[in-house]
């Protein structure tokens, strides 16, 4: 397997300044960078990533150009490979929710079975504050369709790859912000990395 783990709102052409949803988490009354959505997302990516290689996969980090062209890419990647290959849109929440969600495109089987596999490992860590963990299928025109943006290119791609948005966490529900750390985010990369080779195995012993 190689999973390709996107640093999503960063790196967009034009929108450097882009980070994606923020807070206050150390309560100074400003919302540094430091506390912005692409800048909590990577301590889990680095997790997943380390988890994923030590199992034997392979890991492609992006973080560069319109989602679109990531998409792109990652066909193109994934048309040369020789096994699966997971897309992990990489986001943190916001909107005052207390679950962790984890969507896939509505028309992809092996995209619900990598979310099914992804919210079964992230529900084994018990997180404290998460009141559950939900797999939804988007469409353009239900109410996750903006998940389906992050992701929608991939369903184009060769059967190989499957593409999940994956949000573990809200910026902004106080009970979560015990996980916006190094640590608390160490803990949720190594979910979704043990997530990620759970499905990498069914998809080889398939």
């Amino acid at each position: 397997m190689i999973a390709i783990l996107d640093r999503q709102h960063f790196g967009k052409p034009g929108r450097r300044r882009d980070l994606g949803a923020g807070y206050d988490l150390d309560g100074d009354g400003l919302v540094g960078d430091h506390e912005r959505e692409a800048s909590l997302t990577p301590y889990y990516i680095e997790a997943a990533r380390k988890h994923v290689e030590a199992a034997g996969h392979g890991v492609i980090v992006e973080d560069r150009g319109w989602y679109s062209k990531r998409h792109i890419r990652a066909n193109i990647f994934a048309a040369e490979a020789r096994g699966p290959v997971a897309y992990v849109a990489c986001h943190i929440n916001a909107g005052g929710g207390d679950y962790a969600a984890i969507i896939h495109d509505a028309r992809s089987q092996n995209g619900k079975r990598l979310a099914d596999l992804v919210a079964e490992s992230l529900n084994d860590l018990h997180l404290a504050g998460v009141s559950r963990v939900i797999v939804r299928g988007a469409t353009p025109d239900n109410d996750w369709s903006r998940g389906l943006n992050t992701i929608k290119g991939i369903w184009s791609g060769p059967a190989n790859i499957c593409g999940i948005c994956f949000e573990p966490l809200f910026i902004d529900c106080h009970a979560h912000r015990q996980w916006l750390n190094p640590v608390g985010l160490d803990s949720i990369g190594a979910a979704l990395g043990s997530g990620l080779i759970e499905w990498a195995l069914g998809d080889i012993n398939a």
